[in-house]
């Protein structure tokens, strides 16, 4: 090498040193470089350490492979001897079909002196001439086209067959290399897990080291995730006079506003459906939610002699009460897709099909129209096992067009539903008797197949010019009934109505 290109390379060399120099910052923290050294080391040793393993793994697979396939070979050859001399050719064909059976094994082939396949299970391999050395058992690879077009790798084991002494002829065993294949795949994938985990732990080590130069932030960045995963209630309590100690004072204030506005919409959700508490929220420049006229069912669920039960018990008792029942019923129209429209009194008014998408609510009414007397009658059992007086309940149901929409001022308004129909569900209610659910003949057409009902009679109805053929529901039919056990079970074991029960034994 000349002179004048020696200091060519050098002048390159400087000027590639010079742009990396401006790449590279000026300074390079202790805890950074101590930490990317670490994990260089790590991840260089798993490295290592992940090859020797898969290395070994490989070579202890490929010995079993060959041991398995050399023992099948030479068990054939021992047991295909006499028939190939015999040409026994059934018991070749039984020979080649049982060892066919085995899932490791893809094909085996038994074959004359002459090279004639006398009789073959699975895939065979195109034979070379036999080998002349009786007493060893050949391994010959191969590969073939599997079903999704690749090249899948095959090992066929050939042995002779000999007849006290004398070769008669040879078996060929195939088997699958892919089980190698596979081992080294899953040795290769371990290692770059191993290093991955490494470089997890090395690059931990490096953030220990660099939260003690940045603990400030790290506790802004711990606070900011308590947020996200809902605890509203978190402050960071440092006190300092610099730029950090304004952050915290400003994430301080900002959680503050954020636990107000939480209070705010759980107290609103309280007071309306959550359904509507939801779209309210979420679009708070146009609270009014639009009218629109929709095709639901409508439930009223009143409790009998309700005046002359609470003019025998305190008012604080009256509330537990209605509180108590008012939670069943609260959790039974949930489960099955309704939302409660309103308590009026001692009557809760359900609505089904208003603000979710619901082909079979008026169905669904009426379930939850059942659940809430079975409800009734178990807990009247223990009300009248404790001395205390049973509740009754008389449901009116009806199904159809009505108008969803805002009633109100602009100061108070609410979101029900309006129309005939639900005037119709409100007399029918009017019309039960104690433990009974009311529905008109429309709807029991409707849902004939699926509930039980008897024929009631015609009864005339306030604001109706013709009298309404009317049906008292008993029980609903088929698949529903399992569920409808279950619906009662999670009811009465769920944790607000055992809070609810605790609180009225306790009063």
């Amino acid at each position: 090498m000349t002179t004048k290109t020696k200091t060519a390379l050098q002048r390159i060399a400087d000027g590639l040193q010079v742009r990396l120099a401006r790449w590279l910052p000026r300074h390079i923290p202790i805890a950074f470089k101590l930490a990317l050294i670490m994990t260089l080391l790590l991840v260089l040793g798993m490295a290592s350490l992940g090859l020797f393993i898969s290395e070994n793994q490989n070579r202890l697979i490929r010995t079993q492979l060959h041991d398995f396939g050399s023992t099948m070979a030479l068990q054939l050859a021992k047991l295909a001897s006499e028939p190939i001399l015999s040409e026994n050719g059934l018991n070749l064909r039984m020979l080649t079909t049982n060892l066919g059976q085995d899932e490791k094994i893809l094909g085996a082939g038994i074959y004359a002196h002459d090279g004639e396949l006398l009789s073959a299970t699975g895939l065979q391999p195109t034979l070379a001439a036999p080998s002349s050395d009786a007493n060893s058992v050949i391994s010959r690879p191969w590969f073939r086209s599997a079903p999704d077009g690749a090249a899948e790798r095959l090992i066929s084991f050939e042995a002779p067959a000999t007849y006290q002494g004398v070769r008669v002829g040879s078996v060929v065993v195939t088997l699958s290399a892919s089980q190698m294949d596979q081992a080294a795949l899953r040795a290769r994938k371990a290692i770059i897990y191993a290093t991955l985990a490494m470089t997890v732990l090395a690059s931990l080590l490096a953030y220990w080291l660099s939260r003690r130069l940045s603990l400030p932030i790290h506790h802004l960045m711990e606070a900011t995730q308590a947020i996200g995963r809902g605890d509203l209630a978190i402050r960071i309590d440092q006190r300092r006079n610099d730029e950090i100690g304004f952050l915290f004072e400003g994430f301080n204030n900002m959680a503050a506003g954020l636990l107000k506005k939480s209070q705010v919409e759980q107290v609103f959700s309280r007071y309306v459906s959550k359904s509507v508490a939801d779209k309210v929220l979420a679009n708070l420049d146009e609270v009014r939610l639009v009218d629109r006229p929709i095709e639901a069912t409508v439930l009223f669920a009143d409790i009998t002699g309700f005046t002359a039960m609470s003019e025998k018990l305190e008012p604080q008792q009256v509330s537990e009460l209605l509180n108590e029942y008012f939670s069943y019923i609260s959790h039974a129209c949930t489960l099955y897709g309704g939302v409660v429209d309103k308590f009026i009194g001692d009557c809760a008014m359900l609505v089904f099909g208003v603000l979710e998408d619901d082909t079979d609510h008026a169905f669904n009414a009426v379930s939850c129209a059942v659940l809430i007397q079975q409800l009734a009658a178990q807990l009247n059992e223990q009300r009248r096992a404790d001395g205390r007086p049973e509740v009754h309940f008389r449901i009116g149901i009806n199904c159809g067009a009505m108008l969803a929409g805002n009633l109100g001022s602009d100061e108070r308004m609410e979101y029900t539903v309006v129309g005939d129909a639900v005037n119709l569900a409100s007399r029918l209610c009017c019309e039960a008797e104690p433990d009974q659910i009311i529905i008109r003949k429309q709807l029991f057409t409707l849902l004939q197949p699926r509930i039980v009902a008897q024929a009631g009679q015609t009864l005339p109805i306030r604001g109706k010019s013709a009298p309404v053929q009317i049906y008292s529901v008993q029980d609903i039919h088929g698949d529903a009934r399992p569920q409808l056990a279950t619906n009662l079970r999670m009811v009465l074991n769920s944790k607000t109505v055992q809070q609810n029960l605790r609180a009225a034994d306790h009063a």
